[in-house]
């Protein structure tokens, strides 16, 4: 009879720890359905009730368990429908089936895969903790009555209509992306740009025009924030264009046309060997994502960010950057965020540790979980390093490409006054959304990314929507104005 007792506790106890141990399992390995956790929740707490009912206990057992095995239930219930990242892969790899763009799906399969970004919306995104607003659901509906209207549907044909309910929201977070296994790119495309030209038309639409026309598609708060790969198969296709394709080039002193077909189209790879015989020249510090040079005679040392990597290259590059500022006594530090389109925003936090701070505010920001909402001010102390702090003037170099964490960088030191901002406006708002989420949708593969973060601006009493610049000028004339600035 005790031996039966132990094993009827003991198969309880791993059922539930089985379910607890889904919930890393489906962040970081494999998708299943939330109510997987919930079975075994169930499943758990019956076979407790059916071993206290069976077996005698001590009073402290009865009271101890139920507590114990009911918390467990409750957390493997709510957790899925909390976490943003259930069944997502921001921590995992997608190893399924990604369709090509121009493929044909059933309505079914694309009715499915809308249906389950709508759930993905409607559990993730900080805009929609009260449900979809009526203007997005609306565009829901309305893609629905098209696709299942549609002589045909292929996968680009579903992306455009993801697109134009993605745009509404207004996050240049949230959105698809081309990432089809069969896109294929023009080769012609490398000679073209080593040569000086650049594409002014497609088939008789100037690039102007085929912006105007993506921008009911394309995910974004501020315009020039929106790029298209003219030179993408697929995003042709996107843009419902057919061969023959007729390039428009110009190098500013003449233009010429060119017709392509398919066939002038290359996979990505053989298109990286070909625009690697008109890059091999190129200085190798411009593949580094960040590196710094000292100019002596100003007093200057200018450090490039050309993307917001968090890792011990950049905190390296930092350290060695500030130990030869504080050999050399230079005065001024600038870091150059143009291009930057953002990545880890602790790479503003590290750089403030060279500066001489006790604290400062952080982008304040509501995260969501689900129907859980927890809130930052952005308060932080600030862990210097004391023998190499930086007291002399500091700049940030922008334009409208820094985007997300580029951004959060330079506000970072406008809006705690420890430095200015020369350049352009940032590409995405101040009061913007973040943090994504990424998901495939199981049918295409179409791959999509969510924001789980509502963020504010460090200075609330700033009414901008953007880092509007101390010093305006264009991207190209940042360093003439920070010269004319410290010389």
């Amino acid at each position: 009879m005790k031996a039966f007792k132990i094993l009827s506790l003991s198969a309880t106890c791993l059922i539930a720890a089985l379910a607890a141990a889904l919930i890393p399992i489906n962040i970081f390995c494999a998708n299943f359905p939330a109510w997987v956790t919930i079975l075994l929740s169930a499943v758990f707490c019956g076979k407790l009730i059916s071993y206290l009912i069976c077996y005698k206990t001590k009073l402290i057992t009865k009271i101890i368990l139920p507590l114990a095995f009911g918390t467990i239930a409750l957390f493997c219930s709510l957790f899925p429908y909390a976490v943003p990242y259930w069944n997502s892969y921001s921590f995992k790899n997608y190893s399924g089936t990604v369709l090509g763009y121009d493929e044909i799906i059933s309505y079914e399969t694309a009715k499915k895969d809308l249906s389950t970004l709508k759930n993905y919306l409607k559990h993730t995104h900080p805009k929609f903790r009260d449900g979809l607003t009526v203007e997005v659901e609306n565009a829901f509906n309305l893609s629905f009555d098209r696709l299942r209207g549609a002589d045909e549907i292929t996968v680009n044909g579903l992306r455009r209509e993801i697109q134009s309910i993605l745009h509404i929201i207004g996050d240049a977070h949230t959105t698809t992306y081309n990432d089809y296994p069969n896109d294929r790119y023009l080769k012609t495309i490398p000679q073209k740009y080593s040569q000086g030209y650049d594409i002014t038309a497609i088939n008789g639409k100037t690039v102007k025009t085929i912006i105007d026309d993506i921008k009911p598609y394309y995910c974004y708060e501020a315009e020039s924030w929106i790029s298209i790969d003219l030179g993408s198969l697929a995003t042709l296709d996107f843009l419902q264009m057919q061969e023959p394709f007729t390039y428009e080039w110009t190098n500013g002193d003449s233009i010429i046309e060119e017709a392509y077909t398919e066939d002038d189209f290359v996979d990505w790879t053989e298109f990286l060997n070909i625009r690697d015989k008109y890059t091999e020249n190129e200085a190798s510090a411009s593949n580094e994502f960040v590196y710094y040079v000292i100019d002596e005679h100003r007093s200057l040392a200018v450090l490039t960010l050309s993307q917001c990597e968090y890792n011990q290259e950049y905190v390296d590059c930092l350290n060695q950057m500030f130990t030869e500022v504080k050999q050399k006594n230079i005065k001024t530090v600038a870091v150059d965020l143009r291009g930057n389109g953002g990545g880890n925003s602790q790479v503003g936090n590290e750089f403030l540790k060279y500066l001489p701070i006790e604290s400062y505010t952080d982008g304040p920001f509501d995260w969501r979980w689900g129907f859980l909402n927890f809130h930052n001010d952005g308060k932080k102390s600030n862990i210097k390093y004391d023998n190499l702090t930086f007291e002399g003037n500091v700049f940030a170099l922008t334009d409208s490409y820094s985007f997300s964490a580029a951004k959060d960088f330079a506000m970072l030191l406008q809006d705690n006054g420890l430095g200015k901002v020369i350049g352009e406006p940032s590409a995405n708002s101040v009061n913007g959304y973040g943090e994504i989420a990424s998901f495939y949708l199981p049918n295409t593969g179409l791959y999509v990314q969510i924001s789980t973060k509502k963020w504010y601006r460090i200075d609330g009493g700033n009414s901008d929507e953007f880092v509007m610049p101390d010093y305006p000028c264009e991207s190209a004339n940042c360093f003439t104005t920070l010269y004319d600035i410290i010389d």
